[in-house]
Order: structure tokens, then sequence, then C-alpha cells
């Protein structure tokens, strides 16, 4: 899938995939999602790559 937009607000990610904060919260405390790439802060607010996570969900 080609997404126009890379990165979205964690309160989008959750919206468009039924995915919940807590699951994305724990995938980044467990190392399994890194910052700069599956994620990453932005003035205080988590974004979600949407690519890096749909390979990332490819590969489990």
């Amino acid at each position: 899938m080609t997404y126009t937009i890379k990165w979205v607000k964690l309160e989008k990610y959750a919206e468009i995939t039924g995915d919940s904060a807590d699951s994305v919260m724990a995938r980044r405390k467990a190392g399994k999602w890194l910052d700069g790439k599956q994620c990453k802060i932005v003035d205080g607010r988590l974004w979600i790559n949407l690519a890096a996570v749909e390979k990332w969900a490819e590969q489990w």
C-alpha cells in the first residue's frame, strides 16, 4: 500500500488502524518500535510512520 502521508499523530493512527495507544506505548517500551523509525516525538506528541509500521508488521 502506498501512503501520501508518511507520519500521523498517535490519535489518527489509532483511528485508522484500530490499534490502541497503550499497545503502541508497549511496543515502544519493549523496543519493538524505535524512535525515529516507526515513531518519533515532535513537540511533545507521538507521531507514527505508517510505511515503517506496515513493513514491521509484514516481518512478524
